[in-house]
This record gives C-alpha cells, structure tokens and sequence, in this order.
C-alpha cells in the first residue's frame, strides 16, 4: 500500500512538472509575448547609445511572430534580399562571406528622403545571448561616421517569436540628433513588421494550423498582427532601460537613390556627403 501510494505521488507530481513547462504555460507567464500580442504591431523604443556613445540615441522596435524561430532567421539573415521586402533599404548586396561572417551593403533613406546613407558592414553569424539570439552589424567603410544593426530573436515557443531590430547610424550630416533617432525607430519598426509579414506567409503549415488568432491566452482576436502600423513611443521591451522616445516626424515619399549609389560600387565618401548636404539645404 505504501509502495503504490509513493509512486502515485511521484506520478502526480511529474504531471504538474509536465503541465508547468508546457509551451503554453510558458506562453501565458511570458509577459513581453503578452505585451507585443495585444499591441498587434511593432513597439517603438529608443535607447542610449554605448560602446561609444553618442547624443544620437538608438532606435530600436520589438514585434511578435507567428511563425517558429527558423523561419525567421532565414529571413533576417537573407541580406541580399532586404531591398526586395524591406522598405527601409534602398539597395542591399552580400559583398563576401567568411567563417559565419557576411560582408553587407547597404542604403538607407534617412529624414524623409532628405538624405541617403550607405555602408559596408559585417554582419555577424547568430550567437546565443542568454534566452535570445543575436546577429550584429558594424560599420567598416561608407559615407557615415558609424552604423551599428542588432536583431534579436527569441522563441516564445514552437510557433511564436520576439524579433526585435536595434539601429544606430550616425549620417555626419548636421541634423538634431533626435530627428535622427525618430527615423532610426521608424526604420526598425518598417524592418521588423516586413519580417513578421514574410515569415507568417512562408510559415510551415502546421505552425499556422494550431496558431490562433490570439497569440498569447486571453488575448483579444484583435491582438493577432495585422497590416504594419506604427506604434507610439515605449519603453524598450526586454528589461532594457529607453530614453525618451522624440516625436515621430511628418513623412514624405523618400528622394530617388542617387545614381551611383546603386551602381555597383559604393559612391565616393566626399561627393555623396555634399551631396546630401545640398539635399538638405534645398
């Protein structure tokens, strides 16, 4: 009698073990999956640049993914492909890979067209840093004093991931620096809803079959992501401690690229930074 009561005590207690690590459990305690679901769209956050810093903080946006942590890493590690679905980079071209390590250009439209940038970065394969993973970029030649790119993915469960996007650019132009981390947050916001819309399309079948509309228990059926909308300024999600966010700026449809930008090499750093000074002045 006693043998059978211990090993139904066991079994009871290996079952409240099972149910307390099920994905949805952990789903239901991860209060940032929470957060992200009933927004329904990308979360804008700035932070202050370190390492070095600078008065042009970083801007950064969060979203949550219907689709498993693969699936989105594909994504985000096909740099050549970013022109083609995200509209925050005017060209983008892998130049060369080496151990993990892929060199990248890219361009960029900054304060509403007013001004492009591009740089030559290395970007780095994904690493593990606590419960995310990590891939960086920095800067190694172009017409900008420093570009810095961090995305960071973490798998809620099977078929759910956080993606954010962290940007730091600073153009060498004179322009306030808190015009220029509002479209430093827009930008990360365009690039990380454009992420979520190519994963959910290209996610397995069965990942989207036991998706509900809901991302998270309890959340509302207008919760599930929808059409990219931007999010009014926030905290940083992740624990992480934002400055405040500046006032999202009025957009217009950004200036053509300069024609020997997308040419196949980089524009001369002197002429494009005139260039975009005259841009500007105009």
């Amino acid at each position: 009698m006693k043998k059978w009561w211990s090993l139904s005590l066991i079994a009871f207690s290996l079952a409240v073990l099972a149910l307390s690590l099920s994905p949805r459990a952990a789903r239901a305690a991860d209060a940032e999956s929470e957060k992200l679901a009933s927004l329904g769209k990308a979360l804008r956050y700035t932070l202050k640049t370190t390492g070095p810093a600078s008065t042009i903080d970083t801007g950064g946006a969060a979203i949550l993914i219907k689709a498993p942590l693969p699936t989105v890493r594909k994504i985000v590690t096909s740099y050549g492909s970013y022109k083609s679905f995200i509209t925050s980079f005017d060209q983008s071209r892998v130049l060369a890979k080496r151990k993990g390590t892929s060199e990248v250009y890219l361009q960029v439209p900054i304060l509403n067209g007013a001004a492009h940038i591009w740089t030559v970065a290395d970007m780095s394969p994904p690493t593990k840093d606590g419960a995310d993973e990590v891939i960086s970029g920095r800067h190694k030649r172009g017409n900008v004093a420093d570009f810095r790119a961090r995305w960071r993915l973490r798998a809620v469960d099977e078929h759910h991931t956080i993606l954010k996007l962290e940007l730091f650019v600073d153009p060498k132009l004179p322009f306030p620096p808190s015009a220029v981390t509002t479209q430093l947050a827009r930008a990360a916001d365009k690039a990380v809803t454009a992420v979520r819309n190519r994963a959910q399309a290209e996610a397995p079948a069965s990942a989207r079959a036991n998706t509900t509309a809901a991302a998270v228990p309890g959340a509302p059926a207008s919760a599930a992501p929808t059409a990219p909308a931007t999010a009014p300024s926030a905290t940083a999600p992740g624990g992480a401690a934002p400055a405040a966010q500046a006032s999202e700026q009025s957009g217009t449809k950004p200036a053509p690229a300069p024609a020997e930008v997308a040419s196949e090499m980089p524009p001369a750093e002197g002429d494009s930074v005139r260039r975009h000074k005259d841009m500007a002045r105009r």
